[in-house]
């Protein structure tokens, strides 16, 4: 939101200086308050096994390691710079199912899965620092000539309302877990995760496009472009239906198969139901843009802490009612209903404010062709081989759904990549 204010040729006004002074302060204050309640946090784990309290302590330096790759990590994003920072980002996802698998078959100690852990961190924080210096704007250099009395009350309230509602965001996104553990059991909570899990992968080309549009949405409402944000809103829509539809119809159309190669496949007999809600939750959250960020870097920034709010004991008070009626499906009710109202609220917030909704014709064709696939999928001839039919499915509709796109060009981005990627190719 500030960096745009602070941007220059020379040090950003001390901008990442002033980042890099407040969580340092903030890191130590979080190691010297964990050192002083170590007892009691220690103690809330008595009656579990001897392996939390063990390893209790080692969420301190993860958590400061974690904070400053985080920091440098949305620095880099002001560049328009995602790539490389995401590998990094995503270096966690690559080693700990192969800490866990060596620790599984006995490999590896638990000690040594939570060292490597750490140590992966380690590598990322690294790795980010180095490719902050290599960009050459590791300026830490203090300036704090537009630190003024306005600016720092600016930046107080601003930080205020990002840290509640980030706080909001947490409860409302992992309370199901919670919930489910305490209404009902813990092996339910694990067949839920894991449907869940299946469902966000639908979401994973939210985080690329929405780390490329911060920046260009601070700095336009600095310039007050808003008929360029406007173009953003609307393109980002399309761009992640495009993507997250699809992914949405190759998993509902093999969903069932998958959940057969699975260990103790009993256990998600409600598997397609709770990735179908979940998943429709996601391609919801997708097909409303960049809201988030429309709303975030404008003057009405405060809206967002009332939205995730809402959202947040809406989701509570619908567990509540869904759960006992329908159990761990009732969890993936509440979270399909609250994820919805909660992206009505700021879409309508933003078409009241700045007159701009994400919607177009484009939309219309592409929720067509996204109908049209399933239909053909579900109704696809099968085999008695699970992974044979996952990989057929996938196949015939990622060419028709590829093939459509591209034909009734639905995507103005996505159709250059193709024909760019092509000519490389001599095609």
């Amino acid at each position: 939101r500030f960096f745009p204010k602070f941007k220059d040729d020379k040090n950003h006004n001390g901008f990442l200086f002033f980042l890099v002074s407040m969580l340092l302060l903030s890191s130590i204050g979080f190691a010297i308050g964990a050192y002083i309640f170590s007892d009691q946090l220690i103690g809330l784990y008595a009656e579990k096994e001897p392996i939390y309290r063990m390893f209790l302590p080692h969420l301190v330096p993860l958590s400061i390691i974690i904070a400053f790759f985080t920091l440098f990590y949305m620095y880099c994003t002001n560049f328009n710079r995602i790539v490389v920072p995401s590998i990094y980002q995503n270096l966690i996802k690559l080693s700990l199912p192969v800490l866990v698998l060596l620790y599984v078959f006995e490999k590896i100690s638990i000690g040594f899965l939570v060292n490597g852990i750490i140590l992966t961190y380690c590598v990322a924080l690294i790795g980010i620092f180095a490719y902050t210096i290599w960009l050459g704007e590791l300026k830490l250099k203090p300036d704090f000539t537009l630190f003024t009395p306005t600016m720092k009350k600016e930046i107080r309230v601003f930080a205020m309302y990002s840290l509640i509602g980030g706080l909001g965001t947490v409860m409302a996104f992992r309370i199901d877990s919670i919930m489910i553990s305490s209404l009902i059991d813990f092996e339910n909570n694990g067949a839920y995760n894991i449907a869940a899990f299946v469902a966000n992968v639908i979401a994973i080309p939210t985080s690329a496009i929405m780390q490329i549009s911060a920046p260009i949405v601070s700095h336009s409402f600095k310039e007050k472009n808003l008929s360029h944000i406007n173009f953003l809103y609307k393109q980002s829509s399309i761009n992640l239906l495009v993507i997250g539809l699809f992914i949405f119809v190759a998993i509902i159309i093999s969903v069932e198969d998958l959940f057969a190669i699975m260990f103790k496949e009993e256990v998600f007999h409600d598997g397609f139901t709770i990735v179908m809600l979940v998943g429709l939750a996601k391609v919801v959250d997708m097909g409303t843009s960049i809201n988030n960020h429309i709303i975030n870097y404008s003057e009405y920034f405060r809206f967002n802490f009332v939205a995730i709010l809402f959202m947040a004991v809406f989701n509570i008070i619908a567990n509540l009612i869904f759960i006992p009626q329908f159990g761990i499906v009732g969890v993936a009710m509440a979270t399909v209903c609250a994820i919805t109202l909660y992206n009505i609220m700021k879409m309508v917030f933003v078409y009241v404010k700045f007159k701009m909704q994400p919607f177009s014709s484009q939309t219309l064709k592409i929720l067509a062709l996204a109908v049209f696939c399933f239909l053909v999928g579900i109704y696809l001839p099968t085999t008695d081989i699970a992974i044979v039919n996952i990989i057929i499915r996938s196949i015939i509709i990622g060419i028709l759904y590829a093939g459509a796109v591209f034909y009734f060009e639905i995507s103005k981005e996505i159709n250059e990549m193709v024909i760019g990627f092509l000519k490389k190719f001599g095609f």
